[in-house]
């Protein structure tokens, strides 16, 4: 296998940064310092640049089902993660949802065959836990997946009816994760209180797409996040709450952590830098900032700027999830299959190329966190939490070469038309950024380059058993 030799660069991790070379062979770290004897097959200029740990993100959804398996999100595993590997991406973490027609677990593997075959970066997958009512053995397949390194299950505890589990079956979820090692996720929003608020709107008649604001309120998100970290404490398990979006969710989980409960919380760059303001006078064409929770209000991007300073949330990751405007004769229904009425818009925006530049610039470029609390955020944190640590999420001896070179004053547009992703727009559209990867290594392989060509080839990203959290 070729090496790489990295000169001239600052290494950034999670705990401090320092001026070093990286040598690179058999596709792992193989040296960091200033040997000017070092040679290698490919030698990178990294003067004034930074080098940092490849990103993980740690929610995605590729080629994913929803509302009931009758569409699915544009981007699938190879366009995604082409998309991922150009923003400085190389490890990706997605969801299992059970098929109607299979067991949880034969999901799993037959999702886990579909990404294999087309993902040109590494890959895990976090299986997502039934009602119990779809699938009474489901907990035999969770031990099952446990032991073949699935470590995270996420529950819902929003959508009755379809996805939504009830307090019941979250603390016998909870017990088995904490049996089995596992570090249980929840998506934090009452669904009760959603479809009451829902039934309400409609009836009397506010039915445009930004009334799906108005429907997922911060009173729904923040008692779903307090009664989680409830029963999680109760039954003794760590907890992850995923996508927070409400500075008053964020809360809870800081009044916890104060406690010494052990709850890690994950937001998004739409929840940082996009605002309800920029979408509410939109008519139909607001369905490209719906998801769930909904980005809220410019005034709540404060609140969790500073939980995010602060460490009371702990990742930024995407909930990729993206649909396009325009409908592509290969896709199902996308964002405009039913103008005018919000309940029926697929959820999701796009945003698994962008992660790296958006929070660069709206956080670091903007003074409210450092390269080394950035670093945490996409990376080092996300590997340690998902059983990754320390073969990923750090520029050190001995871990996979998943390495970008960072230009911190690199001058950058986010467009639509300049992205890979799949959907036909991009909630970032002009945005300047100074900062963006210059070289994107996977595993020792030079992805992308300075001047943005890709050499990757569908297959070559592996899939990920993971290990236990690393809860410190």
């Amino acid at each position: 296998m070729s090496s790489t030799l990295i000169r001239g660069g600052t290494v950034v991790n999670a705990e401090g940064a320092v001026r070093a070379d990286v040598l690179v062979r058999d596709g792992v770290v193989a040296a960091l310092g200033t040997d000017p004897s070092w040679t290698a097959d490919r030698v990178l200029d990294a003067t004034g640049m930074l080098v940092i740990p490849g990103g993980i993100d740690a929610h995605t959804h590729l080629e994913y089902p929803i509302d009931g398996f009758t569409t699915r999100t544009a981007d699938d595993f190879h366009s995604g993660t082409v998309a991922a590997a150009h923003g400085g991406t190389t490890t990706v973490l997605d969801f299992v949802k059970k098929e109607p027609d299979r067991t949880l677990r034969d999901t799993y593997l037959a999702r886990r065959d579909t990404a294999a075959a087309k993902a040109v970066i590494d890959f895990g997958l976090h299986a997502i836990v039934p009602p119990r009512a779809q699938q009474p053995d489901v907990l035999d397949d969770l031990r099952r997946l446990a032991k073949e390194g699935a470590t995270s299950w996420k529950f819902f505890m929003a959508y009755p009816g379809t996805q939504m589990v009830d307090d019941g079956e979250l603390l016998e979820g909870f017990e088995l994760a904490l049996e089995n090692g596992v570090l249980p996720m929840v998506h934090a929003e009452n669904g009760h209180m959603i479809d009451r608020e829902t039934r309400l709107l409609l009836e009397s008649g506010r039915t445009a797409e930004p009334f799906h604001a108005v429907a997922h309120g911060h009173d729904s998100e923040a008692e779903a996040v307090h009664r989680a970290v409830v029963l999680a404490e109760s039954v003794g398990t760590p907890l992850y709450v995923v996508h927070v979006s409400s500075a008053e969710a964020a809360a809870e989980i800081s009044r916890a952590r104060a406690q010494g409960h052990r709850v890690w919380g994950e937001t998004c760059p739409q929840y940082l830098a996009v605002a309800f303001e920029d979408y509410q006078g939109l008519g139909e064409r607001a369905a490209a900032y719906l998801c769930s929770p909904p980005i809220r209000e410019r005034a709540n991007q404060q609140g969790l700027w500073t939980f995010l300073a602060t460490g009371a949330l702990s990742t930024v990751a995407t909930d990729h999830a993206g649909f396009c405007l325009h409908q592509p004769d290969d896709l199902p229904p996308q964002k405009l299959r039913s103008p005018g009425y919000f309940p029926k818009v697929p959820n999701g925006v796009p945003g698994i190329e962008d992660r790296l530049m958006v929070l660069w610039e709206t956080g670091v470029a903007a003074g409210r966190i450092d390269p080394c609390r950035f670093v945490d955020l996409v990376a080092t944190r996300p590997a340690k939490l998902f059983g990754l640590f320390p073969r990923k999420g750090a520029v050190v001896v001995g871990a996979d070469a998943d390495l970008v070179v960072w230009d911190p004053a690199a001058d950058h547009v986010i467009t639509a038309a300049g992205s890979h992703m799949r959907t036909d727009y991009n909630l970032y559209e002009g945005l300047r950024v100074t900062g963006k990867p210059v070289h994107v290594l996977s595993r020792g392989d030079h992805l992308v380059d300075a001047e943005g060509t890709f050499t990757g080839t569908a297959g070559r990203g592996a899939f990920l058993s993971r290990g236990k959290p690393h809860l410190f």
